[in-house]
């Protein structure tokens, strides 16, 4: 009997744990590039993660951590307590901070080292100041879809060497590094990447920053416990090190007075695809973290993610339907109309659902004018605190034209751009790009097969200036023009 009931405990605290802890799958992975890399910003060029002069942002150093009590037979498993002695000063207060790093639970991971201080940056550079766990699968990973983390709270202590007087911190800014991953097949198909969200204690508090273009995902999901946990889910293409790019990086930022903290919890994970057969094994994944300063070039919340976004004609109507996935602070959608395809006027707003972790789907339907040759739509995301994305740009074809769709993403883009082209038969196109003062950079003759075509513009646009720049596709009825530009 009692051995029933030992089985039966286990099968229990098995189950819970599960059900409890298990997140949902996130969305498909962003476009991104393993070649992508901004590490500096500014003019001259500052290294990004570098607190400017007089900055009162609290910076951690990670070094030294111990064991201290909470799992004497696992230092590593749940339970466990490590304390990190002097890992830095309260700006202007001067007050020093010792933290408490508490390994909560394993989700389908393991831990396998709790602070690595051999770890270095995409250039080799050590950053042992970083928090910089190792986590791993604990099963091999070939056959089926899975999900798994380890939860750590962070808890701050006042005082030199003093872990008994707990102390708030204002204005916490916890930047995650290196958030990626690999693939099989294509990035769509099946993958293995980092995931990593924090723990929400109010509306907006972490609030999730990240650059833009990013790699990463907007990842949210509520427990059953009624726990909401915010962050994303990282890219599928893998860097150097713990890089310090910020095509990978984020930064989780709290609040000060009511919202300070005097700690946070947090989830270290991954996310493993499967699809036909991708076979990665038991991947150990190096992660850091610090709290400090990171100044993205383009920063912003990281935007909803646009799954679907197309138009079509019914009657004197242009009908606009668009799809999106984990919206975080979500406000609204500006739909922006031009004739040009470069001179925008917005026409109408849909709002948002605002946070979701489903797929949500929106329409927006705009009367047009018979006797316009084309049409373009883009849409303008907002959140909730005034940062903006803008779509690709979708083109509704209302004359007999030859080529009868055209899409190019990304946009603004770095070092690749994508053209979509349907072409009602097989025809020879030009593709023309010319810079901000009318000088032509670009002139590619291409022959587009009769319906959907893909062209991929790389090497021709690695000596394009930062700046906006004219594309033409000229056609043998005709040409259409887009602004495109490169970051």
């Amino acid at each position: 009997m009692k051995k029933n009931f030992i089985l039966l405990t286990a099968f229990i605290l098995f189950f819970v744990a599960n059900i409890f802890g298990q997140p949902t799958q996130p969305g498909p992975p962003a476009a991104g590039n393993s070649s992508n890399c901004t590490i500096t910003t500014g003019n001259p060029p500052a290294p990004i993660d570098q607190c400017p002069t007089g900055s009162t942002t609290f910076v951690s150093n990670f070094q030294g951590g111990t064991y201290n009590r909470g799992n004497t037979g696992n230092h590593l498993g749940d339970g466990a307590v490590w304390r990190f002695s002097n890992i830095g000063t309260i700006p202007v207060a001067g007050t020093i901070v010792n933290a408490e790093v508490t390994v909560n639970s394993h989700l389908n991971a393991t831990l396998t080292n709790m602070d690595d201080n051999t770890a270095t940056d995409q250039a080799g550079a050590s950053v042992a100041v970083f928090f910089a766990p190792v986590i791993a699968p604990d099963v091999s990973l070939n056959a089926s879809d899975r999900r798994g983390y380890v939860q750590f709270t962070i808890n701050f202590f006042q005082g030199t060497n003093n872990f008994t007087t707990p102390i708030t911190i204002n204005n916490l800014n916890f930047v995650s590094y290196d958030a990626d991953g690999n693939f099989s097949g294509s990035p769509s198909q099946a993958w293995f990447r980092e995931t990593r969200v924090a723990q929400s204690y109010a509306s907006g508090n972490p609030t999730f920053l990240a650059s833009s273009p990013s790699e990463l995902v907007a990842y949210i999901y509520t427990d059953p416990a009624a726990t909401s946990w915010t962050g994303f889910a990282g890219g599928v293409y893998e860097r150097t090190g713990i890089s310090r790019c910020a095509e990978v990086a984020s930064s989780f930022r709290y609040g000060n007075g009511a919202n300070g903290r005097s700690s946070i919890t947090f989830r270290f994970g991954y996310d493993f695809k499967a699809g036909t057969g991708y076979n990665v094994g038991n991947p150990g994944r190096q992660y850091g973290a610090r709290f400090g300063c990171y100044n993205f070039p383009n920063q912003s919340t990281l935007p909803v993610k646009l799954t679907d976004f197309t138009v079509k004609r019914s009657g004197n109507n242009a009908v606009l339907n668009w799809n999106t996935s984990f919206e975080i602070n979500t406000d609204h959608f500006d739909i922006e109309r031009s004739y040009d395809g470069i001179n925008f006027s917005s026409v109408g707003s849909k709002q948002a659902t605002g946070n979701s972790t489903t797929d949500i789907n929106y329409q927006y339907i705009d009367p047009i004018n018979l006797s316009a040759g084309n049409i373009y739509y883009r849409l303008n995301t907002l959140d909730v605190d005034g940062k903006s994305t803008y779509s690709k740009i979708v083109v509704l074809r209302l004359s007999g034209s030859v080529v009868k769709d055209f899409t190019v993403y990304p946009n603004p883009f770095t070092s690749n751009l994508k053209l979509e082209l349907s072409s009602n038969k097989e025809t020879e196109v030009i593709i023309r790009i010319s810079d901000a003062l009318g000088q032509l950079v670009i002139n590619r003759s291409i022959l587009l097969q009769r319906g959907a075509n893909v062209v991929v513009l790389s090497s021709e646009i690695q000596n394009l200036k930062p700046g906006i720049h004219l594309l033409e596709i000229i056609s043998e009825d005709g040409k259409l023009t887009q602004k495109i530009i490169k970051r």
